[in-house]
């Protein structure tokens, strides 16, 4: 029942989320974003269950929660995952899959979402849960970068991500 926890959306500053423009100066989203993952911290369970966060957040039972922050019409939603650990989610990557599509059933389901991430190489490794369900909404491996080398979150973060994001954004459906 924590802040964040269960599929709830962490509040930060008094917002459980940052809503911009792609033509807004990004420097109040950056700076928004750097202070509430340091907030975040790694305070919770070592358990750590990230796959079934995502399937959750978008579940009836957040619905209060988490008003306004999916957008389903015409709209993507990216789902970028940080984390150190290896996931524990205890339910199946298909159940978690399902919910995020329920979600985005407006939208045109699988089109209209992507995900990436800094993440433990270990995962992509061992073909691991978290690695599953990345893999589950495109057929090509995610962009993705090592969790541990943060000289190297710019090529995640930059033109690569920024690239394939504005590609999928290419091709939500619109109507």
């Amino acid at each position: 029942g924590g802040n964040g926890t269960q599929g709830r959306l962490f509040e930060y500053a008094g917002q459980k989320y940052f809503e911009t423009n792609s033509n807004d100066d990004p420097s109040d989203l950056s700076s928004w974003f750097s202070q509430a993952a340091v907030a975040a911290g790694e305070n919770g369970c070592s358990f750590e269950m990230p796959v079934a966060a995502t399937g959750f957040f978008a579940h009836p039972a957040n619905a209060t929660a988490n008003e306004g922050f999916l957008r389903d019409a015409n709209a993507l939603l990216v789902v970028f995952y940080l984390t150190d650990e290896p996931d524990k989610s205890v339910e199946s990557k298909d159940l978690y899959k399902q919910m995020v599509l329920d979600a985005k059933a407006e939208c045109g389901g699988e089109a209209c979402i992507f995900v990436s991430g800094l993440v433990p190489p270990c995962i992509v490794d061992v073909n691991q849960k978290l690695w599953q369900f990345m893999k589950l909404f495109d057929d090509a491996d995610p962009i993705w970068g090592d969790i541990e080398l943060t000289g190297e979150y710019a090529n995640v973060f930059g033109d690569a991500l920024a690239g394939a994001i504005a590609e999928a954004c290419a091709n939500v459906p619109v109507g």
